[in-house]
């Protein structure tokens, strides 16, 4: 893969699709400002990720450890502003420690520590595609799609975490 080639995988038959990989060009340094709710980042990451997604797509932001979608929001926000593709705010989960500093004292979170929960229904005849920021283990978004029913995961970056840690099926996005 060379840099910001976008990555499609399969794991636990779960969907991801990410504009790049974490570590390539300025895609570490954005992903921190997304975290910070950087304007500039969010639209960068956004018209990143609006090259990704199908017309019949409808955006489900993550709920963050607060239980809601904050970050993802703003992220889901601007991506439709360029995609005009509807959001719906599905998902809820408990308030709980971030994965990143759960990792950071060398734990991971499970689903169940997620919570997660679908707090509204789908539009119908529109697949759901769960925006998250980065995906690192891929924990968070699967506990998401899982309480969802359904869905493919879409971020503006991929760790090679989740490429290292599964026996996955990698193919480029065309």
């Amino acid at each position: 893969m060379t840099e910001n080639e976008p990555i499609k995988i399969v794991s636990d038959g779960i969907t991801f699709l990410s504009t790049g990989r974490y570590y390539d060009g300025i895609n570490q340094w954005v992903a921190h400002k997304l975290k910070d709710g950087d304007n500039d980042a969010i639209d960068y990451a956004a018209r990143q990720i609006a090259k990704l997604l199908p017309q019949n797509a409808v955006l489900v932001p993550i709920p963050g450890h607060h239980g809601k979608a904050e970050q993802t929001m703003q992220l889901a926000r601007a991506i439709s502003s360029y995609t005009h593709l509807p959001i719906v705010d599905a998902l809820r989960g408990i308030e709980r420690d971030s994965q990143y500093d759960a990792k950071k004292r060398g734990q991971t979170l499970s689903g169940e520590n997620m919570g997660f929960y679908r707090q509204k229904s789908l539009l119908t005849n529109r697949i759901p595609y769960i925006v998250d920021n980065v995906v690192d283990t891929g924990n968070t978004a699967k506990a998401a799609v899982r309480a969802l029913g359904c869905g493919i995961v879409i971020s503006f970056a991929m760790s090679d975490t989740l490429l290292e840690i599964q026996d996955v099926s990698r193919s480029l996005v065309r």
